[in-house]
């Protein structure tokens, strides 16, 4: 199959009143505090990891349901035919909200337009087919995250592991280890998968969004993001369907309005920056620029350095340490 099935507190800190919840009020004080920093830097360094992951979740549930239609569908003797001359030049009739039990559990309903009568009936995505699946608590295998709500597809081109598609995620909900995000937007996706060690597949893709809104239910609370201006590379390991690790590298713009505070600022990663299975950041670097201030947060040995440079003048104005799980509290 083209792009892979494997077989597959803002917590307790918001009560100073510039540094809490979400990253304090817009970067307009002239010195920005150890709180806000802090808030700056969880959602820096997670928010963008969590639509990265939740996007690749969507995708590989969505393979699985195509797989598992596919293996129900019994070929007319047109379809056989077509096969056998491999020569696909039938229009096939559109797939149209087809139930399909998912395999870890949960189901979704499938349609797909364009493509061929053989290319719809073959289990994987090609060029020219439209999907929409609407999700219902589908897991893609057994262990999997679990995937409400509808995405769209359409795939550009597909060559060997290679994949292009544009997505459309409408209400797309998708239970990540540290909590629930659920998607809104369009992006547009290059995608190839490999053999990694151990039996694990290695996919590598390429996302890019001028818009999407990220809603978070973490920590007993719920946020809302936008994420825009986004170009993300994403390496993730994956073994029968179950996310292993990944990393992340580029850039994109965070802000939000929430209860107490408000925010927006450019975020880029310093070269690759990895996650663990759950999610959370395990080393690498990260710059965070605001209208009057520059944050760097590095991380490693579940340790972040966070340092602030107020002005934006290269000088470092102060430098304290957070552990990571102050991290995870404080995002969302």
């Amino acid at each position: 199959m083209r792009y892979f099935h494997p077989t597959l507190s803002l917590t307790l800190l918001c009560a100073a009143a510039l540094t809490a919840c979400g990253g304090g009020n817009d970067d307009t004080d002239s010195s920005t505090s150890a709180d806000t920093a802090t808030s700056y830097a969880a959602n820096a360094t997670l928010i963008a990891g969590d639509a990265s992951s939740a996007l690749d979740e969507s995708v590989v549930a969505a393979q699985a349901v195509v797989a598992t239609q596919a293996g129900t569908s019994v070929p007319t003797s047109a379809d056989t035919h077509e096969s056998a001359m491999a020569v696909p030049t039938e229009t096939p009739q559109a797939v149209a909200n087809v139930p399909v039990n998912c395999a870890g559990g949960g189901t979704a309903t499938l349609t797909i337009t364009g493509g061929t009568v053989s290319s719809v009936l073959n289990g994987q995505l090609d060029a020219g087919e439209v999907y929409q699946i609407v999700f219902a608590n589908c897991k893609s295998s057994t262990g999997a995250t679990t995937v409400n709500g509808t995405l769209a597809m359409t795939v550009l081109s597909a060559s060997g592991s290679d994949l292009s598609i544009t997505t459309t995620a409408t209400d797309l909900s998708v239970t990540l280890p540290r909590g629930t995000v659920t998607l809104n937007g369009s992006t547009s996706r290059q995608v190839s998968s490999s053999a990694g060690a151990g039996g694990t597949t290695v996919l590598n893709s390429q996302f890019s969004s001028p818009s999407l809104t990220l809603a978070t239910h973490f920590n007993a609370r719920s946020s809302s993001f936008t994420l825009s201006a986004v170009s993300i590379a994403r390496q993730s390991t994956w073994l029968n369907g179950v996310l292993q690790s990944s990393s992340i590298n580029g850039t994109h713009t965070l802000s939000a309005a929430l209860p107490n505070g408000s925010f927006s600022y450019t975020v880029a990663t310093q070269g690759g920056v990895s996650y663990a299975a759950g999610g959370l950041p395990t080393s690498g670097a990260w710059t965070i620029t605001l209208p009057l201030t520059r944050v760097g947060v590095s991380i490693a040995n579940a340790v972040a350095t966070i340092t602030v440079d107020d002005g934006k003048d290269g000088t470092i104005d102060r430098t304290f340490t957070v552990p990571i799980g102050r991290l995870e509290s404080d995002a969302g």
